[in-house]
């Protein structure tokens, strides 16, 4: 019985042998360890790409609930842009006050006598879809969304926007402190322009940058002929 148990020992031994004897021989190790790294690599590579999101499907903005999600945003936001455009022409051809002009919808949804809570929540709405469709538009990039049109859309419609509604906040502190206008925000006091024209600078800026991505997925929507993507 203690041979058994002997050998048995003598058994197991031998299959760990060649590992022993791979970490102590020099020549083994170097060959093993570089393999052993890449593997290491590899797997930190692919946690860092699945908490970032890039294993995202480039297909997934062709998705009926983001394709359609993304036209709403883009369609709303135009529809925005032509509030301020008529703001502008009320400024500058119809010689409105700058604290009058109220665009259309400023009239009816207006409090405290200004149209500023309507933007503030409106623009709040946007930057909120806006980070929502940033995930979508990366990892369209570059297959659906060339690289430059991301980042078109990051810095021209995302980063500004955010700007855009930092600005709205100190307005409505400024309306919450004088019960109204006037309520300048940051960029009209620095520069010397009007909040009229300051803002219609603003959406024309992210509307642009909004319209160059959406532009690529539709065409790649309409190349797939209105079909989800796989």
């Amino acid at each position: 019985m203690g041979t058994a148990w002997l050998s048995n020992r003598a058994s197991r031994g031998s299959m760990y042998a060649p590992h022993v004897g791979a970490g102590r021989d020099p020549a083994v190790r170097a060959s093993i360890l570089p393999e052993m790294s890449r593997g290491t690599i590899r797997i930190r590579a692919d946690a860092v790409d699945s908490a970032s999101g890039s294993h995202s499907s480039p297909g997934r903005i062709l998705e009926p609930r983001s394709y359609w999600f993304l036209v709403t945003i883009v369609v709303i936001q135009v529809v925005h842009m032509f509030e301020h455009v008529i703001q502008l022409l009320q400024v500058t051809l119809w010689h409105v006050p700058d604290d009058e002009a109220l665009g259309l919808l400023g009239y009816v949804l207006q409090i405290q006598g200004t149209e500023e809570w309507l933007h503030l929540f409106f623009n709040l709405a946007l930057l909120t879809s806006l980070w929502l469709l940033l995930g979508r538009i990366r990892a369209a990039s570059p297959t659906i969304v060339p690289t430059w049109a991301y980042r078109v859309f990051l810095i021209g419609a995302v980063a500004l926007e955010t700007w855009h509604e930092l600005e709205h906040l100190v307005i409505i502190s400024r309306v919450l402190a004088h019960d109204g206008c006037p309520c300048p925000g940051i960029g009209d006091a620095a520069l010397g322009v009007s909040d009229t024209v300051l803002h219609f600078f603003y959406n024309l800026v992210v509307t642009s940058a909004m319209l160059v991505p959406f532009f690529f997925v539709v065409r790649a929507h309409r190349q797939r002929g209105g079909t989800p993507a796989a």
